[in-house]
């Protein structure tokens, strides 16, 4: 089990931070500013240390220690923090389970960002953030049958023959399929359940 030190501002976070670092490790000591932090990491073997309020700059002067660090921190301070060095940046909202994930993750020698940290680091490299495919809305089964049917050009009588239904429930369907993809035209339906997966064409 790792031995957790906790470093927080306020008195009560301190508590709070120290109940999760018991249930996940050794919890050997906690401070409540830099200089008395850099104290317990040069004479405590520590292997993570839980931080709420700290910043970038105060993660800059301990230098190599900051790898050590489980920051809590405001979304938009990840990608500074991130920089400076620490191990790990949850939101200051985390809950004691995210926050015991992390300490497992990181003790295997994972690094942990919030997405919006990692689409900052990207951009700072030039790298263009991915885009994520549309989420494919829920078809039911039929709904999948008949847009495989449509996939293959067929028509809503041809669709109702194939599938031993009404022109009417066929019609139905093609209707429903085109609502769900906010569609206008069967080929826009096509185009969109391509681009999600849905369907090969």
């Amino acid at each position: 089990m790792p031995n957790i030190a906790i470093f927080a501002l306020e008195s009560t976070r301190r508590g709070a931070l120290e109940a999760v670092a018991r249930a996940n490790g050794v919890f050997v000591d906690s401070a409540g500013d830099v200089a008395a932090l850099q104290r317990l990491l040069g004479r405590q073997a520590v292997d993570l240390v839980l931080v709420d309020g700290l910043g970038a700059e105060e993660l800059g002067v301990l230098g190599d220690q900051a790898a050590l660090l489980i920051v809590l921190a405001d979304e938009g301070d990840a990608t500074d923090l991130a920089l400076a060095g620490a191990a790990a940046v949850l939101a200051r909202e985390a809950s004691a389970e995210t926050i015991g994930a992390a300490i497992a993750l990181v003790g295997q020698g994972l690094r942990l960002l919030p997405d919006l940290a990692l689409d900052r680091l990207r951009a700072l490299a030039g790298i263009e953030t991915p885009l994520y495919p549309d989420k494919a809305p829920a078809l039911t089964p039929r709904e999948r049958e008949v847009l495989a049917a449509m996939a293959d050009g067929a028509s809503n009588k041809v669709i109702a023959r194939r599938l031993g239904i009404s022109f009417h429930t066929a019609k139905f369907h093609v209707a429903s399929i085109l609502a769900k993809l906010d569609a206008d035209t069967r080929t826009e339906a096509l185009a969109r359940a391509a681009r999600m997966g849905l369907v090969m064409l």
